[in-house]
């Protein structure tokens, strides 16, 4: 028997990835996204929790994988909380419940940001401490998700990255490929240190992860640790930018609106 697997935001860069790797690994990957959902894909508000049940109802799916960001992230959460918790709890809120109603079990997508940042790199039996509302509402996301005790399974993660050239939401080294072809200066934290994860190699292990069965809490991450600095200038050496227009500096420098964790 085929099972199915519905990933919700599947327009982003994990849960595409998501979908294609469960795709190719035999399960029935249907994607949902709110605004372009591909051309066998669902258009769905996850903050909507009839929408949710409707969905799930109709795909009756044995697994529900919750990749939702919300746009703009951390700043644009820490300057809208109410965001920050219709995108990255309520959302999970509706998920976990549909999971729950037709006996699906559910892949939370999470964050270091769960997590100060002050003692870093994390195991994953440490006790959180959010600084943003963002990780304060993906901490609570996950809590709700682990009332589904065996058929919850919550993977944390890292720098994510991959070659996303027409994506509206650039990752980092999109930002750094973009910059260095402009011919702009972009300064880039010194400070803020984290393993970097290819999107990919992170769809694979989440992956190989639901199909042993694990639940519970789980850190997956790349194995190569650095800051944001070292990577933009490995990102310059590798396509041949000149690394003299990347400027390492604080991240207090920056005047971020949202904290980010300097040790992840």
């Amino acid at each position: 028997m085929t099972r199915t697997v519905l990933v919700v935001g599947a327009s982003g860069q994990i849960g595409g990835q998501l979908l294609r790797r469960f795709a190719a690994a035999g399960w029935r990957a249907v994607g949902t996204g709110l605004r372009h959902p591909g051309p066998d894909g669902i258009t769905l508000d996850a903050s909507d929790a009839d929408a949710v049940r409707r969905a799930a109802e109709t795909v009756r799916p044995q697994l529900i994988v919750n990749s939702i960001n919300a746009q703009g992230g951390t700043d644009a959460c820490e300057l809208d909380p109410s965001l920050a918790r219709r995108s990255h709890f309520d959302t999970a809120r509706h998920l976990v419940d549909a999971a729950r109603a037709v006996g699906a079990g559910l892949l939370q997508l999470s964050t270091d940001y769960v997590f100060d940042g002050r003692e870093g790199p994390y195991a994953e039996e440490v006790p959180p401490a959010p600084l943003s509302h963002l990780g304060r509402a993906k901490l609570a996301a996950e809590a709700y998700a682990l009332e589904l005790g065996a058929g919850a399974l919550i993977a944390r993660t890292s720098f994510v990255y991959s070659w996303t050239p027409d994506s509206t939401t650039k990752n980092f080294v999109m930002q750094v490929l973009e910059a260095g072809q402009a011919g702009r200066t972009l300064r880039v934290p010194i400070d803020q240190a984290g393993n970097v994860t290819y999107a990919p190699n992170l769809a694979d292990a989440l992956v190989e992860l639901v199909e042993l069965g694990a639940h519970g809490v789980y850190h997956v991450a790349g194995a190569t640790r650095c800051s944001k600095y070292e990577w933009a200038m490995r990102v310059a050496e590798w396509f041949g930018l000149r690394r003299e227009t990347i400027h390492g500096v604080t991240t207090a420098a920056l005047g971020q609106a949202g904290p980010r964790p300097l040790a992840s």
